[in-house]
């Protein structure tokens, strides 16, 4: 049988709480034996007060323990009083008299003289201040109670210091008032009874309460299983501020980044066949006019229709990078380049190009400066950005455009500033440059021959360089492009 949440709640809290009663119940027994046994020996000690006197007076008497023996006069007084107390009785107000004459120890009694047999109701017990056991077995030491008899202590003025002997009372016999045995009886019932009633409590609570914990759950596995559907715009209201809000708050976000990201990848494939529909309509025009007959397949139009396929050819290969990058897919073979050396390769490779545009370049970087970095892609980031100058720059050889390259290096990182002249780009469309074939319809047509993923391209080659590459309005009166990469 499958347990639920509710269930695993419900039987925790019913194991903390029964636990929780047994500890209390141990440590309430424990304690309440320890105080019993306390109070029982106080109320034994307060019973033989007039045993312990005359323990006391007989030493007194006699000097020493030596009428102590099975069958003494004064032994036998001494139990006779013993067996006389009632469990419960206060002590007597006076003192029995001392025996008539000392005892020696070849004196024996006669039968009927001897204290009359008890059975193992109670047992007395004598050991002198070293401990040697003088009346009793000596296998009962160690399961009595021992109380200290005092010199002087009949007089009541006993002297602390020093002990004369050691009265005992087999601990069997403690507790053979019925009235403390019902007490104690009572008391354990009680606690049982109490425990239950807890339990009981518990469980009558622990069961709404389980459900209530458990409906913020349930809550979220329904939403959780209508996102999986495919119906993004579900939310779940937990208002609490619990963990369990926490997770339907980041849920609800989990729901609006989904629905971002379906929006987003429908837009890509629209953009992208729209992007692909674009070449190979007018390839398919212009074969279909040359097989008609309608244009003449002359040099000039053989011309038109390679520039057509070197840009669906760009366009494929764009997406091929990207896609390999999403994947993780491509390469990077690290090494310690010089800075200066691939821009000014860039820029020289690029000089007909430049010429043709009539741009302007100006390149302040150390020729010292090294980064790690992979040199193929470095240079395919700086080939893009030139190549995204090239065709967004307005220039001419009246007003040539103009482009900038600064590199500076502060507090451990390198920044490269690439900013070209007019036009601009609108503040509110510059995060969205790096966007996939994103493009800003005053300054980038589609007659430049851009995709629209050539900045994609190069936050994907710096993100994997361990670097930020951001855009920001130039200082020349067009784009800046900013990249920074950690040392």
């Amino acid at each position: 049988m499958k347990m639920t949440i509710r269930v695993k709640l419900l039987l925790i809290i019913l194991i903390a709480n029964t636990a929780l009663v047994l500890a209390i119940y141990i440590a309430n027994k424990l304690a309440f034996e320890k105080s019993f046994t306390s109070y029982l020996r106080n109320t034994t000690r307060v019973q033989l007060q007039e045993v312990v006197n005359q323990v006391a007076e007989n030493y007194e008497r006699y000097g020493s323990l030596n009428w102590v023996y099975r069958g003494s006069e004064p032994w036998n007084d001494i139990v006779h009083q013993f067996y006389d107390l009632p469990d419960d009785a206060p002590p007597k107000a006076r003192f029995r008299p001392p025996p008539r004459h000392r005892a020696t120890a070849t004196e024996r009694p006669r039968r009927k003289d001897r204290p009359p047999r008890m059975g193992n109701k109670k047992r007395l017990l004598l050991k002198d201040p070293q401990g040697n056991i003088i009346m009793g077995k000596a296998q009962s030491i160690h399961s009595s109670f021992w109380f200290p008899v005092y010199q002087g202590e009949h007089l009541s003025a006993p002297n602390h210091d020093h002990v004369v002997a050691y009265l005992g009372v087999e601990q069997s016999a403690l507790i053979s008032n019925e009235f403390n045995q019902l007490f104690a009886q009572q008391q354990r019932q009680q606690f049982v009874v109490i425990a239950l009633v807890a339990l009981l409590i518990t469980l009558i609570i622990a069961i709404p309460f389980s459900k209530y914990m458990v409906r913020p759950i349930v809550l979220l596995r329904r939403n959780a299983k209508t996102l999986t559907q495919g119906n993004y715009d579900s939310r779940v209201e937990i208002n609490s501020n619990d963990e369990l809000g926490l997770l339907a708050r980041d849920m609800n976000r989990l729901a609006d980044t989904l629905a971002q990201n379906q929006v987003a990848r429908q837009q890509w494939i629209a953009d992208i066949s729209h992007e692909l529909r674009t070449p190979i309509a007018v390839l398919r025009a212009e074969l279909e006019g040359m097989i008609d007959g309608v244009i003449t397949s002359d040099p000039e139009q053989l011309i038109s229709l390679n520039e057509e396929i070197q840009r669906l050819t760009r366009l494929v290969d764009d997406l091929h990078q990207l896609s390999m990058s999403d994947r993780g897919a491509l390469t990077y073979n690290m090494d310690r380049e010089n800075l200066h050396d691939l821009l000014q390769h860039t820029f020289s490779k690029a000089s007909h190009q430049i010429d043709k545009h009539h741009l302007t370049y100006s390149l302040q970087c150390d020729d010292n400066i090294e980064i790690e970095c992979d040199a193929q892609r470095f240079s395919q980031l700086f080939d893009n950005l030139l190549q995204n100058t090239l065709r967004y720059t307005d220039s001419s050889e009246q007003c040539p455009g103009i482009v900038e390259v600064e590199v500076k290096q502060q507090q451990g990182k390198t920044v490269i500033y690439w900013q070209d002249s007019a036009p601009a780009v609108p503040c509110e469309q510059l995060d969205k440059l790096f966007d996939r074939l994103y493009r800003v319809e005053e300054a980038r047509s589609r007659k430049t021959g851009g995709s629209g993923l050539g900045l994609a391209i190069c936050q994907s080659i710096v993100a994997a360089h361990n670097g930020e590459i951001t855009a920001n309005l130039s200082e020349l009166g067009g784009l800046a492009i900013i990249i920074t990469l950690k040392k």
